[in-house]
């Protein structure tokens, strides 16, 4: 009996650390993977896409149901550039918001059109050709996204700031 009850003890405490690990702040969990984009409404939590192996994935693979509709994924880069994304293997619409350096919103397009799959690759949807330094992806039924328009200045905030916003 008082393994029993041990057993169950122990897996009460390992439940209970899951969910406490499982609630953690990203942002203060892994400040060099995510952070926050301010704009006047609203805080939109971010995943950081740096390496060039984050932004080629981007979200490709990632089912509507495992990602939050408002949350979105900030591509950075260290100069201005052609920017030019197509979605493989995506499962939800985007909406890309093309910003400078100084995190102002340039220009965007919504609706990009999700591709399950890679293939035949001239009909994986891509995004329109512009010249921006950073790029912010958001679900477009994301209801901040919606809300954000050219012109709109951001602000990026967490512990740790990448060396491409500075």
């Amino acid at each position: 009996m008082p393994l029993k009850k041990y057993l169950l003890n122990a897996i009460f405490v390992l439940f209970t650390l899951m969910q406490l690990v499982s609630c953690k702040n990203p942002v203060e969990s892994e400040p060099d993977k995510w952070g926050y984009l301010v704009s006047k409404d609203d805080k939109i939590l971010v995943r950081l896409a740096i390496s060039e192996s984050d932004q080629q994935k981007g979200f490709s693979g990632m089912r509507d149901e495992d990602w939050p509709d408002n949350n979105g994924m900030l591509f950075l880069f260290n100069e201005d550039g052609n920017r030019h994304f197509w979605m493989p293997d995506t499962y939800f619409d985007l909406d890309l918001f093309y910003l400078d350096k100084d995190l102002k919103i340039i220009d965007l397009q919504y609706q990009v059109p999700h591709f399950i799959g890679r293939w035949p690759e001239n009909r994986v949807p891509r995004a329109k050709l512009v010249w921006a330094r950073h790029v912010l992806e958001l679900k477009s039924k994301s209801q901040v996204g919606k809300r954000l328009k050219v012109g709109d200045q951001l602000r990026f905030e967490s512990p740790q700031i990448p060396p491409q916003i500075k």
